[in-house]
């Protein structure tokens, strides 16, 4: 299988990289790496990008070229390293050397995304360094690789159901589950729509997106128990107000907040009587 290489050169990478390349990712891109000047991204399906990207004001240009499946492969791996957090969280992929920390998490995706390094990730598993989450309940929206969920199962919550409407996404959580041992996790291939038949949990993660998210968000704080946590990520600092009002609006009370460059993750409460 041949994957294309698309090589964006930016004026300002410090700013776009990581906005280009979350864009990019929910157009189908399956990998990137970064660049002095830019990032390369890889797909093996033909995308219409440029369209999507003229939303964006900052001049780019990019050139391409075909690559084999394998080569491609070396590629990212080559480049991408294992991540810790705050001493306690060492996240690793198989080629990586163990090292001992109090939760060793190995994660093998077929993209960058995922592995705790892009800004969400991190700030989500950050927010949940903070809580108590021994025997607490968890649903898990967009699960991706399923690295949110192992946290939270590492940390003593149960049960955790982890949920993500990709197929890809989905067998990849599963086969993570299974490295990390914890198949206890249950997972599910849908969207919001299959929330109707789960029971109430005392924590609903969701790292998405913003349209998503202010699609779904009432649908997420109707699964929430009294006083249940509500975390998203997945957006920009200029989200914020119109998140946060549509949280307001659904019974949610805003607690906090955490921010790395211009992504954010915010954390909720409910307050209202369950329904």
């Amino acid at each position: 299988m041949l994957y294309t290489e698309y090589i964006f050169k930016l004026e300002n990478p410090d700013i776009y990289s990581e906005i280009f390349m979350a864009e990019l990712a929910e157009l189908g891109f399956e990998a990137f790496e970064e660049r002095p000047d830019g990032f390369s991204a890889f797909t093996n399906k033909a995308i219409d990008f440029e369209k999507h990207l003229e939303k964006y004001h900052q001049k780019y240009s990019f050139t391409s070229r075909q690559i084999p499946e394998e080569n491609w492969n070396k590629t990212w791996e080559k480049h991408i390293q294992p991540l810790e957090i705050d001493d306690k969280i060492y996240i690793k992929t198989s080629f990586h050397p163990d090292k001992n920390f109090q939760i060793v998490v190995q994660i093998d995706p077929k993209m960058s995304f995922g592995t705790g390094h892009h800004e969400t990730t991190y700030l989500m598993i950050k927010q949940l360094l903070k809580m108590d989450l021994k025997h607490k309940s968890i649903l898990d929206m967009g699960a991706g690789t399923g690295v949110l969920s192992i946290i939270a199962n590492r940390l003593g919550a149960s049960p955790i159901y982890a949920v993500d409407n990709d197929k890809w996404a989905y067998e990849n959580m599963l086969e993570n589950f299974e490295k990390n041992g914890v198949s206890e996790i249950k997972s599910f291939l849908g969207d919001a729509g299959i929330l109707k038949d789960f029971p109430k949990f005392d924590v609903v993660l969701a790292n998405i997106n913003r349209n998503i998210l202010l699609r779904d968000i009432n649908q997420y704080i109707n699964k929430l128990h009294k006083n249940g946590v509500l975390i998203m990520s997945g957006f920009y600092t200029e989200d914020i107000p119109i998140i946060v009002a549509e949280a307001n609006r659904c019974g949610m009370v805003f607690e906090g907040q955490m921010q790395k460059n211009n992504w954010v993750s915010l954390f909720f409460v409910m307050k209202n009587d369950e329904n």
